[in-house]
C-alpha cells in the first residue's frame, strides 16, 4: 500500500502567542522558558516552538502555525521578500545593532590591502552564515576584489541555522592558524573569543590580525517577524510585555544576559539590513531556496565545502 501525501492546513486561532526560534544550543531553552515566565506572569498566555532550520520557521511563519519568529538577518530579508514587504518587524537587542564582521588573515600571508586577496586561499564559515560568508563575500564583491581568482572553502556546520552556532567560525580560525589558507571570514564576537580565551595567537600555529582596511559594513541581526495579519491584541501584548523586560530586575537580567542582551529590548531599525538585501536580491523568492554558492554555479576560481 502506498503513502498518501497529505497537506497540512494552518491550525485553528489561538489565544496563545506562539513564537518560533531557532534550536542551536542547548540555553536556548532556558532561554525561552525565562521569557515564557515573563510573559504567562503579565497574564499572557505564551509560548514558543524550537525549529531545527530558519528555512523551516519562516514557512511556519508564513502558513500561520506560529504568530512571531525571532529571525535572523537572512531569514529577516527573505520573509520580507516572500511577503512583498508587508512583514511586521516588533523588536529586537541592543547588541543586534550594529554587528561587525572581519576579514582575518596569516601576517605570514602577505596581504595587507584588499588587491593582495587575488588569487588567495580564502576560508569561509557556514554558506548561509550572514557574518561568516554572505556578507563579507558581499563586500568583496563590492570592492571590486577579483573573487573569480580565489579558491575558497566553505565549512558548512548546522547548515539552516544560519551561522548561529559559530562552529564555522571556529573552523576557520583553526585552520588558518594551521597555515592552510590565508584569509577568512569571522564576527568580532568570535575574534574577540578567541583572542580572551587563548585559542589564537597564543603560540597555537600561525599568528592571526584583522585585515583593518578591509571594512564590512556592519549589519543588524535577529528581530521578531510577523505577519500583518497577526492578531492586533496579540501584536500589542507582545510588545508592551517584551518591552517591560528590565534588567534590573533580578528574574529578567538572568534572561536578558543568556539572551546576550546588554541594558534593553529595543524598536526595530531597518537601515541595518540593507546589505543583506543587496545579497540577496538575485535570489530566487521561493520557499527553502538552494545555497548561494554551489558546485554548479559559482563565481570563484574553486569552491569546495568541508
Amino acid at each position: 500500500m502506498g503513502i498518501t501525501a497529505c497537506k497540512l492546513d494552518a491550525p485553528p486561532p489561538s489565544k496563545a502567542i506562539m513564537l518560533g526560534c531557532i534550536d542551536y544550543t542547548d540555553q536556548i531553552r532556558t532561554i525561552w522558558a525565562g521569557v515564557k515566565e515573563h510573559y504567562n506572569k503579565a497574564g499572557c498566555d505564551f509560548d514558543f516552538v524550537l525549529f531545527t532550520s530558519y528555512d523551516r520557521q519562516v514557512e511556519a511563519l508564513l502558513g500561520g502555525f506560529i504568530d512571531i519568529a525571532w529571525n535572523g538577518p537572512m531569514a529577516h530579508v527573505r520573509t520580507q521578500k516572500r511577503t512583498n514587504g508587508s512583514s511586521l518587524c516588533l523588536g529586537m537587542r541592543d547588541v543586534d545593532c550594529g554587528f561587525v564582521t572581519h576579514i582575518v588573515v596569516r601576517k605570514g600571508a602577505g596581504i595587507s590591502s584588499l588587491a593582495d586577496l587575488e588569487s588567495k586561499r580564502l576560508a569561509a564559515g557556514t554558506r548561509d552564515s550572514p557574518q561568516a560568508c554572505v556578507l563579507p563575500m558581499q563586500y568583496l564583491k563590492s570592492q571590486g576584489v577579483p573573487v573569480q581568482t580565489m579558491s575558497v572553502t566553505f565549512f558548512d556546520r548546522d547548515y539552516g541555522k544560519h551561522g548561529d552556532t559559530a562552529l564555522g567560525e571556529i573552523e576557520v580560525m583553526n585552520e588558518l592558524a594551521k597555515g592552510k589558507f590565508d584569509a577568512g571570514f569571522v564576527s568580532d564576537l568570535m575574534w574577540q573569543r578567541g583572542l580572551s580565551s587563548g585559542d589564537v595567537n597564543s603560540g597555537k600555529g600561525e599568528e592571526l590580525e584583522v585585515l583593518e582596511v578591509a571594512k564590512v559594513p556592519p549589519f543588524s541581526h535577529c528581530q521578531f517577524d510577523a505577519l500583518p495579519t497577526i492578531d492586533p491584541k496579540k501584536r500589542q501584548d507582545f510588545e508592551e510585555i517584551l518591552f517591560k523586560m528590565d534588567y534590573a530586575n533580578e528574574a529578567d537580567r538572568r534572561v536578558m544576559q543568556l539572551e546576550g542582551i546588554k541594558k534593553e529590548w529595543v524598536r526595530f531599525d531597518d537601515a541595518g539590513y540593507q546589505t543583506m538585501k543587496d545579497a540577496l536580491a538575485a535570489e530566487p523568492n521561493v520557499p527553502f531556496p538552494p545555497p548561494l554558492y554551489r558546485d554548479e554555479e559559482h563565481p570563484f576560481r574553486e569552491l569546495a565545502v568541508n
